[in-house]
């Protein structure tokens, strides 16, 4: 029934609704700066009225309000946004990590430069021309040297700049995972907070923006889907690298930690008794000899967590390493070429863990800094490839002329014979220490056998071939040994292919008995090393311009928003503004109904 003191309680009510908005406003206002924050509504809506129709009330004209009560506060956010900003983050930090360090990888090989490869090649092979038109010179020869020296420190650095990189990227990777392993255990402790406040009845506005924050972050690592469970709670399912999830295998699900993530730190595996690490990756062993092998992680990144997991058959080796199949000639496997570790994620199931069990399986993220880093192990992994193949065809082409020899063991050669054989040939490449010690051991001249009648010590042909070597085309992929550089390049007088030569044999610096020709199906050493540098600036300018583009997108995303979610001051004032004035008259109207009670007691009383 209504009456003043009716109208007194519509008036407390709405003095308690204006207060509880100016809490909103006030708690907005404070966190304006605050990240992640979204902005709260005091949601307002009336209370029961009186004069609702039944048998034992009067009729009355109408319905009497009772006032006005907060149904709810709420947060003001947009899922579809969220959505994007983070799948497009995902996006954005793989390319960010690519650039990062393709751009080191520039940096090291510096070109093009005075100092670079390609220009220390022109130097050396400028060296042998010059040698070739003053053999006798001491000069000459020390240039020769020297500039070959060079060019030799110049691949050798090179080469373990870029090992140092693959180091820094898997140290990086590590670092990343132990922050996504915190992520998830916040993100569990938060999802087990929310569900008891849902429970209560109640909206966790504050505990659900902490949440969103830490998903936004663990969207740079790798991208994921979000399916949503009972009283606001969520899974976490990844992408994997065909773009598709497995909602059966969720890495999260609520306050569960379902899959956790450890780091490859290492794999151990015994070949013939001799125990291998990644250290001496790359490396060929034979099809038989691998069967199994051991990886050390680190659970959750953690170094001060290491285990030990034997995997056993190729199938599942092949899984956890790069590895090439190597074929003979009737397409048989019968050698692999191991490369690196890939990938250095790994999933381990986190309820058998805690039982004493570990139990691993290998992911291939879809995108994120974990994809942009593991594919640029495999790209680190090729400019490796393609310099021990530089150094091995430069090192056995101009062996094979200067020794006139198809044999290792015979002439004098002028690099270190382990370069034409080893895999890590960019390593192993050097100069032979007897030439540095004598120069005059540089064989220059057509005839190299000092004791032959024929000998002329102003002859500098073989200098002048081994100069030459620049403008031929060989098959670089495809010189493995001396005798498939003769094959490749060489003929004899009657055009037919050499495989084989001899020091008092078939000269290679006599053009009335053998003749080098450049294979069409080749290349140049010096072409090789740009074609690998043209390869890498693609890469980076492609890199570069992916940044650039994603990052104009999230920032798009992010100001949409925010414009949505994000606190306006203006806006807050205004409310502000709004709510105080309505709770100064709702206090007025106490006032009032404090004279009319007056009116009604003390008013009748005197008359």
């Amino acid at each position: 029934m209504s009456g003043l003191f009716n109208t007194f309680n519509i008036v407390k009510r709405g003095m308690f609704a204006q207060q509880t908005a100016l809490n909103v406003v006030s708690h907005n206002v404070a966190n304006a700066n605050t990240e992640g924050y979204s902005v709260q509504r005091a949601n307002l809506q009336t209370t029961k009225p009186f004069g609702m129709p039944s048998l034992t009330t009067a009729a009355e004209p109408g319905q009497v309000g009772t006032g006005v009560e907060v149904a709810s506060i709420t947060r003001t956010r947009d899922e579809f946004l969220d959505y994007y900003v983070r799948k497009e983050t995902s996006t954005l930090k793989r390319f960010e990590s690519r650039e990062y360090f393709l751009s080191e990888i520039e940096a090291i090989f510096t070109e093009p430069s005075d100092t670079g490869l390609a220009t220390l090649l022109t130097r050396f092979w400028d060296a042998w021309q010059g040698l070739s038109t003053n053999p006798e010179s001491s000069t000459a020869r020390t240039l020769v040297v020297s500039n070959a020296e060079a060019l030799v420190n110049g691949i050798n650095k090179n080469y373990a700049q870029l090992v140092d990189r693959e180091v820094g990227i898997a140290d990086l990777i590590q670092q990343q995972i132990f922050e996504v392993s915190n992520i998830l255990t916040q993100i569990a402790d938060l999802n087990e907070q929310i569900k008891a406040v849902v429970v209560g009845g109640k909206i966790p506005n504050d505990l659900l923006d902490r949440r969103d924050l830490l998903l936004d972050k663990l969207s740079e690592r790798f991208d994921f889907d979000i399916k949503k469970t009972d009283y606001m709670g969520i899974k976490i399912i990844p992408k994997t690298g065909t773009g598709l999830i497995d909602e059966n295998n969720p890495i999260l699900t609520d306050s569960k930690i379902n899959k956790g993530l450890a780091f490859v730190n290492d794999v151990i595996m015994n070949i013939d008794g001799k125990e291998i690490k990644k250290k001496d990756f790359p490396l060929i062993i034979e099809k038989d000899k691998l069967s199994s092998i051991k990886l050390n992680i680190n659970i959750n990144g953690d170094i001060n967590k290491p285990y030990d997991v034997e995997i056993s058959g190729i199938d599942e080796i092949k899984k956890y390493l790069n590895i090439e199949e190597i074929k003979d000639s009737n397409g048989n496997v019968v050698s692999y070429k191991i490369n690196s570790i890939m990938p250095h994620v790994v999933l381990y199931d986190m309820q058998e863990f805690n039982q004493g069990n570990l139990k691993i399986e290998s992911i291939n993220f879809y995108n994120g800094s974990f994809k942009g880093l593991d594919s640029l192990y495999g790209e680190i992994n090729d400019y490796k490839t393609q310099l021990n193949n530089l150094a091995r065809a430069l090192a056995i082409s101009v062996n094979t002329i200067h020794s006139n020899s198809s044999d290792q063991s015979k002439g004098i050669n002028f690099f270190n014979i382990e370069a034409e054989t080893d895999i890590k040939a960019a390593e192993k490449l050097s100069i032979n220490a007897k030439i540095k010690e004598d120069v005059f051991l540089i064989n220059g001249g057509k005839i190299i056998d000092k004791n032959d009648s024929n000998y002329a010590p102003g002859n500098g042909e073989r200098a002048l071939i081994i100069g030459q070597l620049r403008n031929i085309r060989m098959e670089i992929l495809k010189i493995t040994s001396r005798e498939e550089f003769l094959k490749n390049v060489y003929t004899d007088s009657n055009g037919n292919p050499i495989t084989s030569v001899e020091p008092s044999g078939l000269n290679l610096a006599d053009r009335n008995q053998t003749k080098i020709f450049s294979n069409n199906s080749g290349t140049t050493i010096d072409n090789y090393f740009k074609a690998t540098i043209s390869q890498l600036g693609v890469s980076n300018q492609e890199a570069k311009r992916m940044v650039k583009n994603q990052q104009a997108l999230v920032d798009q995303l992010v100001v949409r928003r925010e414009s949505i979610s994000g606190v306006s001051l203006d806006e807050e004032m205004t409310n502000m503004l709004q709510f105080q004035r309505a709770y100064e008259a709702n206090a007025k109207m106490i006032s009032v109904i404090d004279q009319l009670l007056d009116v009604v007691v003390n008013g009748l009383v005197r008359r």
